[in-house]
C-alpha cells in the first residue's frame, strides 16, 4: 500500500483555539535581515559551503551537515575560529561513540593563552573584566593587565611547585581575583575547581575530599565564623601543600604555608605558553550532590574552549565589541562558561553581592553598558512580580538580548521581557555542568518563540527520544545527544573502571549520551522544556513532569514557588499519593480559599491528575547551592527518609520542617465526614463527596472537576448517591450538574437524567452526540465538551451495563443501542459523533451501520481510539510484533527492579487477557492505577475489552477524522495505517499529549477547538472518494484546510 500522508499538527503546544479558524502562531521576535547578513553565524554558513560545495542554506541546514558530518563540521570550526593551537588536526574524532570518542588527539593548546592573546589592534586596552561589587566602585582589567597578573601569579605558582596534574581549589566570591587564580593554574597545566563562600564545610568537602587539591585559593578570614569555616575545610584536606589568600583578610589558621595573592604576582612572570594536549584536564565540576557524593566531573582544556567558542560565536554572537555579564557564582558551570567568552576578544561582567530587589542586576547592566546579559527564571519572576520595568528605570540601549538558565523559563516570562526589557532576543539555553556547556540555546539568525529555546546545539544530535528510544516531535520525550561532542566530560575522579560514568550518561542506551532532562521539539526546530526527568510523578498512570505544576499555577500569584511530589500512602488506591508543596508570598495563608484556587487551576490548566491530596506550607523548597531546587531531597523528606546528601543544600533544614509537616503525617486528610444516611441532602451529599475525594472542606459551589475529579471517582459518588437516597444516579448527571447544589437540585426534581441519551447542553441542531469510553461513561470528556463553542446540542450516550444491567459484549451491538438513542433525539441525518478511544471504534461502527440504512454521515470522529493488531496485514501484524519486542527487550535493558516488576505484571495480565478471550470470556478489570472499580464497571470494561479484540473493521465508504495524541505508547499499534486500508478518507490532527491526557487541560481547549472548526464548516464525509478500488484497497490520509 502506499499513501500520502499530509497530518495537520498543532505546532504551538499551548495554543488556544476558538470558533472556526485557528489563528496562526507567530514568532514573537525576528531577527533583522541586516544583523542575519553580519552575524559570525552566516560567516561560518558561507566558510561552511566554500568548503563543502553544499547549499547551507539557513541554520536548519547547517545543523543536519554538522551531525549527519559531525567529524567535517568540527574540522570547518576548528579551521575558521582559529584557535591558538599547534599539531596535527587530520583526525577529528577517534570514535563514533559519544561514550568513548576523543578529539583532534593530535592537538596540543594552552586555554589561558587563548583567553588572553590580543587578536587585533586595541584588544590590550579594552575591559577584559569588570568586577562590580555591592559596596565599592568597579574594578577595571583591561586584556594587558589581565594578563600580565595572570602571567606573574602563574610564575609564584610555579615556585610553589605547581605543575601538570596538579589539582588546585578556590573558595571565593565572584571577583576578578578568582579568574586570575583560574588561568594561572591552566597556564601551569593544573586543574581548577571552584565552590561558593556560603557553601557548609561540609558541602565543600564532599566536593574537595575526593579531589584532594594540593593548593586551595580562598578569601581571608574577614569574620571568625569564616575562620571556624575555612579552619575545619583546611583541615579536612590533608593533601594542601599551601594555601592562597585573595583578598587582605585576617590570615587563615592552617597546617601548612599561607601565601597572598598579591605577594604571588609581586614575583618573577611565568614566560611562555606551555601548550597541553587537546583532552588535558581544565576543570573539575561538581554534580548537585543531593543523590549521594557529589560527582567529580574532569573537563579537558581542548573541549571545553572549542564547544565555548562554538557557543559564544555562532549561537551568542560574541565578539570584541561585546559584553557579557551572567548572574552566577563561580561554583556553578555558568562561571566557566562566561569565563570563555574572553576568547572571542568581548569583556565580561561579574558581581559578587546579593540581589536586594528586582533593581540590582539591572543596575549593573546599564552601567556597564552589557550587552548581553544572562541570569534565572527566578530573578526575571522576582522583577516582574514587583511590576518592575527595567527599560523604563534604565538606558538599555546597549543591551543586544537576555538569556535565561538555571530552570524553566514560562511563556509569560518571555512576555515580560519583551514588555518591560525591549525587543531583544530571549534566550532559553539549557545544559549542564556535565557537559560544561548547551544542548539547546539561542541563534542570532532565527526568530524567537514564546517560551521555547530557539535551536539544537551546532555538532551535536539532539533528540527527545520516547520509552522504547524513538525519536519523537512535537511531544516530551527523554532528552539524548546522538553524536559524540568535544566537552563530553574526560572521566569521574574516582572512578577507576568507568562504571559510574558508564551508569550516568550511557547505561540506557550504550553510545548515546542519556542526560536526564525532560524535552520536546518542534517541527520548525525550536524546544520546550520540562525539567529533569528522575523528577517525574505517575498519577493514576499519567506522567507528569516536575515543571508542569509550575506552569499550571504561574498565575496564582500568591505562591513563590511550588513542587509536587509522590508520597507513600498504603491505604490510598495506587498505594501513593500526590502532595504539592508550596511557598507563600509574605503575609499569605493558606487557607480553604486559597486551596481551592489552587486545585482548580490544576485541574483546569492541567488534568485531574495533577490535583493534589494534600497541599503543605513550607518556608522554601529545598535548593541546591547553585540555586536549583532538589525534587529528591523534597521527596525523600516527604517520605521521611534521610536525604541522599543534606549538605548539598543551602537550605538543609526545611528537610525537618516537611518530614515533621502536620498535614503531611499527622491525622492529615478531611475531617471524618456525617454518615451519608443522615441530615439534609445538602450535608448527605456534601459527606459524600467529602469522603470519595478525600477532601474537605468542599463547598457547594465547588466543581467536581476542579477537585480532581475523575472518571472513576464519579462512579463511586453514583453509587454512594443511589445507596444514600435510594434513586439512580447516572455518571452523566455530573456532567450536567457538577457541584453539589446542582446536583442536588437534579435530585429533588427527580431529574438525574435518561439511562441512554442525556442533553449536556442546549444549542443548535443537529447536534453533537458523544459515544462512551471503555468506561461506558462520557465524563473523561468533560474538560472538552466545556470548551466546545460550536452552539450546538450536545448529547451524551451512555452504554448499556452501567445501570446494572447485562453489558453488550459485541461492538455491533452497542453501535445498535448508540443508534437507537440518537433517533430518539435526532430522527434522521445528517448525523454528527464524536468518541473517545474504545469510544471511537463504536463510533466509526455507527457511521457503518447509518450508511448501511442509507442515512448521512456529517462527522465521524475518533480520538486516539486504538485498533487491535488483528486488523493489521500478515506484514504489518509481523513488523508491529517485532517493534514491541525490540521495546520490551530495550525496556528490559535499562530498567530499574521496580519498573521490571511494573512490566511483568503488564505482560502477566496482558496474557491472562489473551486466554480469556480465547475462551470466549471476557476478563474482569478489578482495579485502575490501584483504584478499586464498582461491579457494574467491571462487568462494563470486561464486555468492551472483549469486544475490542473481536472486532474487525468493515469497509466504509466516507471519511474519517482521526486525533491522535503525540505521545503513543508503543505497545499499541498504529491505527491510522489502518483506517487507512478501510475508510475512504482519514484526515489526521496531531494533537499534544499523550492518550489520558491530551483531553484534559489545555490540550482539551485545543481539541475542543478543533472538533468546532469541524462543526462550523461544511462536511464532506458522506460524499468523500473512496481510495482506488473502493473502500479498504487504501484511503487517501489527507489534510483539511484550517
Amino acid at each position: 500500500m502506499s499513501f500520502a500522508m499530509r497530518d495537520i499538527e498543532d505546532k504551538r503546544p499551548f495554543l488556544r483555539i476558538t470558533g472556526r479558524k485557528a489563528a496562526a502562531p507567530a514568532p514573537m521576535w525576528v531577527p533583522d535581515p541586516l544583523a542575519v547578513a553580519g552575524s559570525a553565524l552566516s560567516d561560518f554558513m558561507a566558510f561552511c559551503r566554500s568548503r563543502s560545495r553544499l547549499d547551507l542554506a539557513d541554520p536548519a541546514a547547517l545543523h543536519r551537515f554538522s551531525v549527519e558530518r559531525f567529524q567535517t563540521f568540527w574540522g570547518y570550526f576548528l579551521d575558521w575560529s582559529q584557535p591558538l593551537h599547534e599539531g596535527e588536526s587530520e583526525v577529528v574524532c577517534t570514535s563514533q561513540s559519544c561514550e568513548t570518542a576523543r578529539f583532534f588527539p593530535g592537538l596540543r593548546l594552552s586555554y589561558a593563552e587563548n583567553l588572553l592573546a590580543a587578536r587585533a589592534p586595541g584588544d590590550d586596552e579594552r575591559p577584559a573584566i569588570i568586577a562590580c561589587h555591592a559596596d565599592a566602585p568597579p574594578e577595571i582589567l583591561t586584556r594587558a593587565q589581565l594578563r600580565h597578573r595572570v602571567q606573574h601569579v602563574a610564575g609564584g605558582l610555579r615556585r610553589l611547585g605547581i605543575g601538570p596534574g596538579d589539582r588546585v581549589a578556590a573558595i571565593a566570591g565572584n571577583g576578578w581575583q578568582p579568574v586570575v587564580a583560574a588561568l594561572a593554574s591552566s597556564m601551569l597545566g593544573a586543574s581548577f575547581s571552584a565552590a561558593a563562600p556560603d557553601m557548609g564545610a561540609e558541602a565543600v568537602l564532599d566536593r574537595f575530599g575526593e579531589l584532594e587539591p594540593v593548593l586551595l585559593f580562598c578569601d581571608g578570614a574577614t569574620d571568625p565564623r569564616r575562620g571556624e569555616r575555612l579552619a575545619a575545610i583546611i583541615a579536612g584536606l590533608p593533601g594542601l601543600r599551601g594555601v592562597v589568600t585573595l583578598d587582605d583578610g585576617a590570615a587563615v589558621a592552617a597546617g601548612c604555608p599561607v601565601h597572598r595573592l598579591h605577594d604571588l604576582a609581586a614575583g618573577p612572570a611565568e614566560g611562555r605558553w606551555q601548550r597541553f594536549p587537546f583532552d588535558h584536564p581544565l576543570f573539575v565540576l561538581f554534580s548537585s550532590g543531593t543523590t549521594g557524593r557529589p560527582k567529580c566531573i574532569v573537563h579537558g582544556a581542548g573541549g571545553t574552549l572549542l564547544e565555548h567558542l562554538k557557543e559564544h560565536r555562532l549561537h551568542g554572537d560574541l565578539g570584541r565589541s561585546d559584553r557579557l555579564f551572567f548572574q552566577t557564582s563561580c561554583a556553578w558551570m555558568m562561571w566557566n562558561w562566561q569565563l570563555s567568552a574572553l576568547a572571542t576578544g568581548a569583556g565580561i561582567v561579574v558581581y559578587d553581592g546579593p540581589v536586594t530587589g528586582p533593581g540590582t542586576l539591572w543596575d549593573i547592566v546599564a552601567a556597564q553598558r552589557v550587552t548581553r546579559f544572562g541570569t534565572s527564571p527566578a530573578y526575571l519572576r522576582l522583577c516582574q512580580e514587583r511590576d518592575y520595568v527595567p527599560a523604563r528605570a534604565h538606558d538599555l540601549s546597549a543591551l543586544r538580548g537576555v538569556m535565561s538558565t538555571g530552570s524553566i523559563l514560562y511563556d509569560d516570562q518571555f512576555d515580560w521581557v519583551m514588555q518591560a526589557v525591549g525587543r531583544v532576543p530571549v534566550q532559553s539555553i539549557s545544559g549542564g555542568t556535565d557537559i560544561i556547556g548547551c544542548f539547546v540555546l539561542g541563534n542570532p539568525n532565527l526568530p524567537v518563540w514564546r517560551g521555547e529555546a530557539q535551536c539544537r546545539s551546532l555538532g551535536l544530535d539532539v533528540q527527545a527520544v520516547d520509552a522504547s528510544g524513538a525519536t519523537v516531535l512535537d511531544q516530551v520525550g527523554e532528552l539524548v545527544c546522538r553524536t559524540p561532542f568535544p566537552s563530553r566530560p574526560i572521566a569521574f575522579l574516582g572512578d577507576s573502571d568507568g562504571g559510574r560514568f558508564h551508569g550516568a550518561y550511557f547505561a540506557r542506551t550504550p553510545g548515546v549520551w542519556t542526560h536526564g532532562d525532560l524535552v520536546s521539539f518542534t517541527p520548525h526546530g525550536t524546544a520546550r522544556l520540562y525539567g529533569r526527568s528522575d523528577g517525574v510523578i505517575n498519577v493514576r498512570g499519567i506522567r507528569i513532569g516536575p515543571a508542569e505544576f509550575d506552569a499550571a499555577l504561574r498565575d496564582v500569584t500568591e505562591l513563590r514557588a511550588c513542587l509536587g511530589v509522590e508520597q507513600a500512602a498504603p491505604e490510598e488506591p495506587g498505594g501513593t499519593r500526590l502532595v504539592l508543596l508550596v511557598a507563600l508570598q509574605p503575609g499569605v495563608t493558606l487557607d480553604a480559599t486559597l486551596q481551592r484556587r489552587i486545585r482548580a487551576a490544576l485541574a483546569r490548566r492541567a488534568s485531574p491528575a495533577h490535583v493534589p491530596a494534600v497541599i503543605a506550607a513550607i518556608p522554601d523548597m529545598p535548593t541546591t547551592h547553585s540555586g536549583k531546587r532538589s525534587e529528591r531531597a523534597a521527596h525523600d523528606a516527604v517520605n521521611r527518609r534521610p536525604a541522599g546528601n543534606r549538605a548539598a543544600l543551602r537550605n538543609p533544614d526545611v528537610l525537618d520542617l516537611i518530614a515533621s509537616h502536620p498535614d503531611l503525617h499527622g491525622a492529615g486528610g478531611p475531617a471524618a465526614p456525617v454518615m451519608a444516611d443522615r441530615g439534609t441532602p445538602l450535608e448527605r451529599l456534601t459527606a459524600i463527596w467529602e469522603s470519595v475525594l478525600g477532601i474537605a472542606p468542599i463547598g457547594l459551589d465547588d466543581n467536581f472537576f476542579d477537585l480532581g475529579g475523575h472518571s472513576l471517582t464519579a462512579l463511586r459518588i453514583a453509587d454512594a448517591v443511589t445507596a444514600s437516597f435510594g434513586q439512580a444516579l447516572p455518571v452523566t448527571a455530573l456532567l450536567r450538574a457538577p457541584t453539589i447544589a446542582g446536583l442536588v437540585a437534579l435530585l429533588e426534581q427527580n431529574q438525574p437524567g435518561g439511562n441512554t441519551v442525556a442533553e449536556l447542553r442546549p444549542g443548535g441542531f443537529p447536534p453533537l452526540f458523544v459515544v462512551p469510553s471503555i468506561a461506558g461513561t462520557v465524563i473523561e470528556m468533560y474538560r472538552v465538551l466545556s470548551a466546545l463553542n460550536a452552539g450546538r446540542a450536545v448529547y451524551a450516550l451512555q452504554a448499556r451495563g452501567v445501570d446494572g444491567t447485562e453489558p453488550r459484549r459485541r461492538i455491533d451491538e452497542m453501535a445498535a443501542d448508540y443508534i437507537s438513542g440518537m433517533r430518539s433525539v435526532q430522527k434522521q441525518g445528517p448525523y454528527a459523533f464524536v468518541g473517545y478511544s474504545f469510544g471511537g471504534l463504536v463510533a466509526y461502527e455507527m457511521a457503518c451501520q447509518l450508511r448501511a440504512q442509507g442515512e448521512q454521515v456529517a462527522l465521524v470522529a475518533l480520538i486516539d481510539s486504538g485498533i487491535h493488531p488483528r486488523n493489521l496485514s500478515t506484514r504489518g501484524w509481523l513488523g508491529f510484533h517485532a517493534r514491541v519486542l525490540r521495546h520490551v527487550v530495550r525496556q528490559l535493558h535499562s530498567a530499574s527492579s521496580r519498573e521490571l516488576r511494573q512490566l511483568a505484571s503488564r505482560v502477566t495480565h496482558g496474557v491472562g487477557r489473551k486466554v480469556q478471550q480465547v475462551l470466549g470470556r471476557p476478563s474482569r478489570v478489578r482495579s485502575v492505577a490501584g483504584h478499586a472499580l464498582p461491579p457494574a464497571l467491571q462487568r462494563v470494561r470486561a464486555a468492551a475489552g472483549f469486544a475490542y479484540a473481536r472486532y474487525r473493521l468493515p469497509p466504509y465508504p466516507g471519511k474519517v477524522v482521526f486525533f491522535r495524541a503525540t505521545r503513543r505508547d508503543p505497545l499499541y499499534c498504529e491505527p491510522v495505517e489502518i483506517l487507512a486500508h478501510r475508510s475512504g478518507a482519514v484526515e489526521v490532527y496531531h494533537l499534544p499529549g499523550d492518550h489520558a491526557d491530551m483531553v484534559e487541560g489545555n490540550n482539551a481547549v485545543n481539541l475542543a477547538g478543533r472538533l468546532d472548526t469541524l462543526l462550523g464548516r461544511p462536511q464532506d464525509a458522506d460524499v468523500a472518494s473512496p481510495g482506488p478500488g473502493g473502500p479498504g484497497s487504501g484511503a487517501q490520509v489527507r489534510a483539511s484546510p484550517t
